[in-house]
């Protein structure tokens, strides 16, 4: 037998451990407020070590939102909902992403579906009221039903900016 199976490599090492997807999340989240590409690279490593934390997916379409880039947070935050379906916040914002792009029929099934899953999300009924408002004055006529949808919404809102406002 030759030298194949004797060998010596040296002493024996120890295994090296990567850092946590969570522990990446958790410097995205510090770094937002001074360093935003830093804060995304952090988001990004998250996701590479665990691609179905939800809130990374919505930090960084959160991120890709503020600076403009609507298609890549459109992106981000359908991955979030496709991860973790139940959180309102997600909805929001994707609402929110898809109205800066014009597209108010899709904010409005995603405010109304936020706001099925978090009835007191109160930026969720103002944005509603504003779209179904605009709805309801379109082409030089009055449409009721959006109307009324518009005033349940914004009095929901008031109620809602009320208690926030007093604490109660």
């Amino acid at each position: 037998m030759g030298d194949l199976l004797f060998f010596s490599v040296g002493p024996r090492r120890g295994l090296r451990r990567g850092t946590r997807a969570t522990d990446w999340y958790e410097q995205g989240c510090v770094l937002e407020a001074t360093d935003v590409p830093a804060a995304m690279a952090a988001y990004t490593r998250a996701l590479a070590g665990s691609p179905e934390l939800a809130d990374a997916h919505n930090n960084l379409g959160r991120l890709h939102h503020d600076r403009g880039e609507l298609a890549a947070a459109e992106g981000c935050y359908r991955v979030a909902i496709c991860c973790t379906a139940e959180v309102a916040l997600y909805w929001f914002n994707l609402g929110v992403v898809v109205e800066d792009q014009g597209r108010q029929a899709e904010a409005i099934a995603a405010y109304e579906r936020a706001i099925e899953l978090e009835p007191a999300i109160a930026d969720a009924h103002f944005n509603l009221a504003r779209l179904y408002e605009v709805r309801a004055r379109r082409a030089g006529s009055i449409d009721e039903l959006m109307l009324r949808r518009a005033v349940r919404h914004l009095v929901r809102y008031r109620d809602l900016a009320k208690t926030r406002s007093t604490g109660r």
